[in-house]
């Protein structure tokens, strides 16, 4: 139910049936975290920060040693976020599974951690060897004040900060790894998940199964009720055939209409068209008369008084085409 809706119940307008809009309102509360960082979106905040700071680290590691190639910058630290990030999440994942039992495939969490082991292995080794990047240097310069002879030396060493910020660029990466790996497997509950979609489908079961017994009661309740439906369907259906065919006997009669009006008009038609006209019309005499016999078969009391007007309307157009034949 949306946040929007505070309506407890509401009609589908589909089927019309009357729907329960918290029918899963007591599994949520049931599975609602028990503490924010149990939240969904939480944990993945967490990754996306232990993320950024690997990113920086790997940032000032290659931004010394690698080319001036934006590109291959961006390849490097996507390859070592890759590793330092990405499989720590799944081997977390995989773990959990295989703690729950959900699957015994041991092969891919192996292979994740033979990705991370090689990425670990390759921070330490890039790491040491670009020692003597950090290092500051230290320049002496020694002046004879007796004559004009200056000597400068240059001595280059591995000091105290350079030997930090290496063991901190190794060490970094490897807490965010971990702790990735170790949020992922407290966070991922696939049984939980698995038992909150179970009990979401037996509430949908038991919502069936109500409204199945519920059509059923309404059977019991008028046993005739299939063949009251029957019986009104199909006097839904001869109502509508005699409509159909009311108007199919209104638009004949009024062609009907015209056409005598034509021949009673002696400016109207000539002896060519006369033929015609009187063949178009004893073939529609015709065909009403066969409309108007089967209303009468199926509704006396309606089709009585049609005949009595058809007749009398027979008699008034043949005496106007005898009138109008004795003058032409």
């Amino acid at each position: 139910m949306s946040k929007k809706n505070k309506e407890i119940y509401s009609v589908d307008r589909k089927t019309g049936e009357i729907t329960n809009e918290c029918l899963h309102h007591n599994n949520r509360k049931r599975f609602k975290a028990d503490t924010p960082f149990d939240n969904s979106i939480v944990p993945y905040l967490i990754m996306a920060f232990c993320a950024t700071v690997d990113g920086v680290v790997f940032y000032s590691l290659f931004s010394g040693i690698s080319y001036d190639s934006p590109m291959m910058l961006v390849v490097q630290i996507a390859g070592f976020l890759f590793g330092f990030d990405i499989v720590p999440i799944f081997i977390g994942i995989q773990y959990k599974r295989l703690r729950q039992g959900i699957t015994k495939d041991k092969f891919v969490l192996i292979m994740a951690l033979v990705v991370c082991g090689l990425a670990f292995a390759m921070n330490i080794a890039l790491r040491i060897m670009t020692i003597d990047l950090i290092s500051p240097s230290t320049v002496s310069t020694a002046t004879n004040y007796m004559g004009t002879v200056t000597q400068e030396t240059t001595e280059t060493g591995i000091d105290a900060t350079a030997i930090a910020l290496t063991i901190f660029g190794m060490g970094i990466p490897v807490v965010t790894s971990l702790g990735s790996c170790m949020i992922s497997f407290i966070t991922y509950n696939p049984m939980k998940i698995k038992k909150q979609r179970i009990a979401e489908m037996m509430e949908d079961t038991r919502d069936e199964v109500r409204r199945f017994e519920a059509i059923l009661d309404d059977y019991d309740a008028e046993p005739d009720f299939s063949e009251n439906l029957e019986m009104e369907d199909e006097a839904k259906y001869q109502e509508m055939q005699m409509m159909h065919k009311a108007q199919v006997i209104g638009y004949c009669d009024y062609v009907r209409e015209r056409l005598k009006e034509q021949l009673g008009n002696p400016t109207s038609n000539n002896v060519l068209s006369e033929s015609v006209c009187e063949a178009i019309l004893a073939r529609l005499d015709k065909e009403l008369g066969l409309l108007n016999t089967q209303a009468a078969t199926d509704i006396p009391a309606v089709a009585a008084p049609a005949m009595d007007i058809s007749a009398e309307k027979e008699t008034r157009y043949t005496t106007m085409i005898r009138a109008n034949k004795a003058t032409a």
